[in-house]
């Protein structure tokens, strides 16, 4: 098999990525080749610090990825950090590849010693094809993984889903927990977004979503909480994920949901009373119906 392939991390299979992967297969589909991804489970920082988690785990990105026409395979940083940038290349020229399509700043290999000028290079006598690509903008900002990890942190989520193309997205499991939310008269589904992989989490605070069970075609407006329970000064060190769906009636126990996040509507706050914490919580609901009658 003769394959045309692009390689990366792909974290949030964003604007600047799907340019990337479209050009892969026009070129695939120009050259008479098989367009193939491969795709690194997680960045190098989580390896070499300051990481804060995946915008998407890489089963959602390979599934993208793949729903675009691609064969995919997904490899981990440590398995192929210690390869030479020439092993690296060789490897890619067993398994058949005969174009490469990358970024400008592409690097590869032991200590990232492979780069676009040595893909060039290599070229002609190994047989293969290199599609350069320069960096993507949005205006005069750059669209990377980085801007948009910075903008979820930020609770900035329409700017990243405006850099992502379409809405970031959470799921995971719904889990049994103290019922806080049933106690107050706002049933939430405590999930757990990391089930599978160390995704990041937002800015601490209340979002308006939409979503509900995966794979289930019935979607609900909802509000997201998300933060540590100050209120309860529960002393938790690992954020709490909680979603209330608007008119939704029926058992989320250890069912996977999946959300797409639309809004931020305000930070965290640690209430004085749990009466207080409601009147908030109804404040919330009452601005959630209220955009969502404006975006219906």
């Amino acid at each position: 098999m003769n394959y045309a392939v692009t390689i990366g991390t792909f974290d949030g299979v964003h604007k600047g990525h799907q340019i990337i992967l479209k050009k892969t297969l026009e070129v695939a589909k120009k050259n008479n080749l098989i367009p193939k991804a491969y795709i690194m489970k997680y960045p190098a920082t989580k390896y070499f610090g300051n990481f804060k988690g995946v915008i998407l785990p890489s089963y959602e990105r390979e599934k993208i990825i793949q729903n675009m026409g691609f064969e995919t395979e997904v490899f981990e940083l440590p398995n192929v950090i210690h390869i030479t940038h020439g092993e690296y290349l060789n490897f890619l020229l067993k398994e058949g590849m005969k174009a490469i399509v990358c970024g400008e700043d592409f690097t590869f290999g032991k200590e990232r010693k492979g780069d676009v000028s040595y893909l060039l290079a290599e070229q002609h006598k190994n047989n293969y094809y290199v599609e350069v690509l320069k960096d993507i903008k949005t205006s005069e900002t750059r669209i990377s993984s980085t801007f948009i990890r910075r903008a979820l942190l930020s609770g900035k989520i329409e700017e990243a889903n405006n850099l992502l193309g379409r809405n970031w997205i959470l799921e995971g499991p719904v889990y049994e927990d103290r019922h806080i939310g049933f106690k107050l008269g706002f049933p939430t589904a405590n999930i757990d977004i990391r089930y599978k992989e160390e995704v990041i989490y937002p800015h601490y605070g209340v979002y308006l979503v939409k979503g509900g069970v995966k794979d289930s075609s019935y979607k609900y407006y909802g509000l997201m909480s998300i933060g540590l329970r100050p209120t309860f000064n529960e002393k938790i060190t690992e954020p709490k994920v909680e979603v209330y769906f608007l008119d939704y009636f029926g058992d989320l126990y250890n069912k996977i949901i999946k959300v797409e996040v639309l809004k931020f509507l305000r930070d965290e706050i640690k209430f004085n009373s749990k009466q207080e914490l409601i009147n908030q919580m109804i404040k919330d609901e009452d601005n959630a119906r209220k955009i969502i009658n404006k975006i219906r």
